[in-house]
């Protein structure tokens, strides 16, 4: 062990005896030391500092005491913020008004649930990475985010020459006046006490650059529109940063404009890179399979150099996944009404992350028939499922449940759970048992006869129930997607409960099923497949329509 992390563990000890401000200081400043022969092991200890003193800040009895321990615990995000850009944007906003405050009020989030800044930091300081790409709802300030990270490069390597790059003159200028006001507006930030020996910007409102770096040198950041003329301008051989290049819906729905904007973005951004080592960071939404984000995931996937993080803005229970401690957050409510508000696909693109080419979809839910949850009076001509059986994997065990009115199908209940069979075949029973189903039949590939056979047996030995279950193989003649198009016509004469009376079951079945496409990679096919399988029992195999009638029996 190091000498001087032998004295900061008599300084702990002597700590855990009398937790007086000095030793706490004194600590401090032994690491400060450490920290020229072994900076992370600092760094460790700066961590472990950091955590004493915010504890005192909350529960020293004394008020000029608890200010010691604040302004100690200001020093330890000082000291960590040149190599830590989470540290680095709480240290420079630290005197901000807690209203002004953009990362204090959002940290809990986009790192603590998030792992955001930590992200970028593994990014920046690993040297085999080439790319990254992120992507997350609007709103939820992620240009905000790179106005830091400009600044934080600036501090960082202010003999580099970064990019940055968006849609149009007006986004430019903002992040421009954004990172000019970190930089050099000491009264609400304090840029100069991380980096105090790096010199003030030199910097130009009419070209958008900001620099440190000699006269006739590309500057330290240079910020340009997509459309706006780069040449002689600005070159990166640090950091290029590309956010929003795609800047409407219009142009995300047009697959010729999309097609252009990537030509432009490789032909003309990429080419002004210097070296080959030119770290990218993409920001966007992901549109659909031709927007720049989408082709690059694309073309790169599988590279350990790229990576790619999206952000949906709720998790499959329709819990928010970025409800700050801000007023400028999403609650569960406020997601709930954008999504009842909001074409499906754009909700998809813009929140889930999930990008969608519209004109493919099979099912886009204009599309389907709907009904109030409140079945017709009379008892139903049958009741029947279909189950496409998974077993864990990402993959999801989908059974939609039909009652059967004459000519009219009802998809009155589903299961759509991605758990094993311990979880889906105890809820299969209580279905079956809930609906008094009278058919059943499971998809017999990988596994579903076993899984049609082992249902069977509880329902007869542990609930004296008898319906008719029974497996079927899907023929191996047939694609599953060419099954799913056969049946469309039928699918979409089902009747669906509408978006005010679904469960969650329910409703991640409907959305994979409107998101489901015939012209795009889908991730999942387990909604559609299974509403194939039913269609199939119903009708035979065909799409001419066969009407079911009353059992005389």
């Amino acid at each position: 062990m190091h000498d001087l992390e032998k004295t900061l563990e008599k300084i702990k000890t002597y700590i855990a005896k009398k937790p007086e401000f000095q030793a706490y200081s004194d600590y401090f400043e032994v690491l400060r030391a450490l920290g020229q022969e072994d900076k992370e092991a600092s760094y460790r200890h700066n961590r472990w500092l950091r955590a004493e003193t915010t504890r005192m800040c909350k529960t020293a009895n004394d008020m000029r005491v608890a200010a010691d321990f604040y302004e100690l615990t200001h020093k330890t995000y000082i000291y960590g913020a040149p190599d830590s850009f989470d540290d680095f944007m709480i240290a420079v906003e630290w005197y901000r008004e807690p209203k002004a405050k953009f990362w204090e009020p959002r940290r809990r989030v986009l790192e603590g649930t998030h792992k955001v800044a930590s992200r970028i930091q593994a990014f920046l300081n690993d040297e085999k990475t080439l790319f990254l790409g992120f992507s997350q709802p609007p709103g939820t300030g992620k240009t905000t985010l790179i106005k830091f990270l400009l600044a934080y490069t600036y501090g960082k390597y202010p003999d580099s020459a970064s990019m940055y790059v968006s849609y149009s003159d007006a986004m430019v200028k903002m992040v421009y006046d954004g990172v000019v006001a970190i930089l050099t507006d000491d009264s609400e930030y304090r840029f100069a006490d991380v980096f105090p020996h790096v010199k003030k910007p030199t910097c130009s409102a009419e070209y958008y650059t900001i620099t440190a770096r000699q006269k006739g040198d590309f500057p330290t950041l240079g910020l340009i529109s997509l459309g706006g003329s780069v040449t002689g301008r600005t070159r990166a051989n640090k950091l290029l940063v590309t956010d929003d290049l795609v800047k409407n819906k219009e142009v995300a729905r047009s697959p010729q404009r999309l097609e252009q904007l990537y030509n432009d973005y490789m032909s003309t951004i990429t080419t002004r890179t210097i070296g080959d080592n030119v770290k990218q960071i993409m920001l966007g939404t992901i549109w659909s399979v031709h927007d720049p984000l989408s082709r690059m995931k694309n073309e790169h996937e599988g590279d350990p150099r790229y990576t790619f993080i999206a952000l949906p803005v709720r998790d499959e229970e329709g819990h928010s996944l970025f409800n700050y401690d801000h007023p400028d957050r999403y609650t569960d409510e406020r997601i709930k009404q954008l999504e009842e508000m909001l074409d499906p696909v754009d909700f998809s693109c813009l929140y889930m992350q999930k990008g969608i080419e519209k004109e493919g979809l099979a099912f886009p839910a204009e599309s389907l028939q709907y009904y109030n949850g409140v079945l017709p009076e009379g008892e139903p001509d049958n009741i029947l499922f279909y189950a496409d059986v998974a077993f864990g994997g990402g993959d999801s065990f989908s059974m939609p449940i039909a009652y059967v009115y004459g000519q009219d199908v009802y998809i009155h209940d589903v299961i759509f759970d991605r758990g094993d069979k311990t979880v889906t075949m105890p809820r299969v029973v209580e279905k079956v048992l809930q609906h008094k189903i009278k058919i059943g039949l499971f998809e017999a590939n990988s596994g579903g006869d076993f899984y049609c056979d082992e249902v069977n047996r509880i329902l007869r030995e542990k609930h004296r129930y008898s319906m008719n279950l029974s497996s079927k193989r899907a023929p191996s003649n047939v694609s599953k997607m060419s099954r799913i198009e056969q049946h469309a016509p039928a699918i979409k004469r089902f009747y669906f409960r509408d978006s005010k009376c679904r469960d969650l079951d329910y409703k991640r079945f409907m959305d994979e099923l409107t998101m489901f496409s015939f012209t795009s990679k889908n991730l999942h096919d387990d909604a559609p497949d299974s509403l194939a399988g039913l269609a199939d029992k119903l009708y035979h195999g065909t799409t001419a329509y066969v009407e079911i009638g009353r059992r005389i029996w």
